[in-house]
């Protein structure tokens, strides 16, 4: 007789998948750290921050994996240079090198423009006719934000987000083998327009952040074009979906709670403890992977070096030992005492996001302008559809009656934040 799997195995296949959280929640009943096959499994919360804080992770076999998958080419070298995949010494001295162009300075800096982009474009929104505000909105604003912080001249974003989409296919699991073709083209086109507008930036820098990792030093070290160009390839690719997904998977949460909308208006909670939930309740990245340089011991069980290791994010956001009333969304949960643990959304330890705080601005001012502009916002169907690539989770389309909008007076208009 065969032997079943375990519940936890199902997390290892979540493509298509419509609401993994079932899921996590039967699996989780096994414990908060799982052996599966040759996997290891982390769900719980402080098992996966003390692994993910450990000098001792690894991810650079990610790099390797792809390194040895893919032809010779765009994407092979994207992925085998992407800073999140990098292992020390080489990780530290990368990270070092974009930290000086990509300062919290350059990031705060952005909020009029962000703000202003926001309220163009909810400006024709109004009504009682449904409308996606997925690609009215919350596709648009990351995208703008991304092309405004790299100096992405504008005739190239809605190419470079085309093409972004496609290739992050490669980060996914149980792709077509026609899926992983279109990546990998996808990449080489991709590489080909940022090669050609880094090339500009090196010939006219301006101020924006590919001039600027063009011209940081730490003495003779520079970034490679191998480096600057999948780090290019990366923060646009990221910057984009990760932000447009936290915030239209975490407004399908929100949309429904008339009374929490309104007391949002007032200031209670505040629009950045909002923000704290959509990550924790609604995470747009559900596993990441690691390896361990040396034996670790996590809720009485020993995870050995060289062993592959899926860390749950999703799940140990909606881990109840950390977060009471784990299911339910509540964004109060920030302002009270004490204070939750942060979610794992962004990562931790050496690999946290860098871009991190930009992704929690957009998503705040993209709030804000929201529920200024449209007071009576509401789903048009909560019937909602979900896309996951075993990797990645996000809403296929966000159907809303926007309502009559609110009078604000005149615009005023501001120069880019560049």
């Amino acid at each position: 007789m065969m032997k079943s799997q375990p519940p936890g195995a199902k997390i290892f296949a979540l493509n298509g998948e419509q609401d993994p959280y079932v899921l996590f929640e039967i699996a989780r009943r096994d414990g908060p750290v799982q052996k599966i096959g040759g996997a290891w499994l982390i769900l719980g919360h402080a098992e996966a921050t003390q692994l993910l804080r450990s000098p001792t992770t690894r991810s650079g076999f990610l790099a390797d994996g792809y390194r040895a998958r893919l032809p010779p080419g765009a994407a092979r070298e994207e992925m085998s240079h992407r800073v999140n995949f990098l292992d020390p010494p080489r990780h530290a001295r990368v990270r070092g090198l974009i930290s000086k162009a990509f300062t919290p300075r350059r990031t705060s800096r952005l909020e009029p423009f962000i703000r202003e982009r926001c309220r163009e474009l909810i400006a024709p929104l109004s009504g009682e006719k449904p409308i996606d505000l997925l690609p009215a909105f919350a596709h648009e604003i990351p995208s703008l934000v991304i092309s405004e912080l790299l100096g992405v001249p504008l005739e190239y974003r809605d190419r470079l987000t085309h093409l972004s989409t496609r290739v992050s296919k490669l980060l996914g699991t149980g792709n077509s083998s026609q899926e992983m073709a279109d990546a990998i083209s996808g990449a080489e086109e991709m590489h080909a327009t940022l090669r050609g507008i880094i090339e500009a930036r090196r010939q006219k820098p301006e101020d924006d952040l590919l001039s600027a990792l063009l011209a940081v030093a730490e003495g003779d070290d520079r970034l490679s074009e191998s480096e600057l160009l999948s780090l290019a390839a990366t923060v646009y690719s990221a910057g984009h979906r990760t932000t447009r997904d936290l915030f239209a998977n975490g407004m399908t949460a929100l949309l429904p709670n008339r009374e929490l909308m309104d007391a949002i208006r007032s200031g209670t909670p505040s629009s950045t403890a909002v923000v704290e939930e959509f990550l924790r309740f609604e995470t747009p990245t559900h596993l990441v992977g690691r390896m361990l340089s040396e034996p670790m011991e996590l809720a009485g069980v020993t995870i050995p070096p060289g062993e592959g290791i899926f860390v749950g994010l999703a799940a140990a956001n909606r881990d109840p030992a950390a977060y009471p009333d784990a299911d339910r969304f509540d964004p109060a949960r920030w302002i009270r005492e004490p204070a939750p643990p942060a979610p794992l959304s962004f990562v931790m330890g050496a690999h946290f996001c860098m871009g991190a705080s930009l992704a929690r601005l957009e998503a705040r001012v993209m709030l804000e302008v929201l529920l200024e502009r449209l007071p009576e916002l509401r789903l048009a169907d909560e019937a909602l559809h979900w896309h996951h690539t075993g990797v990645f989770r996000g809403v296929d389309a966000l159907w809303v009656i926007p309502g009559p909008a609110r009078s604000v007076g005149a615009r005023v208009t501001r120069t880019p934040a560049r």
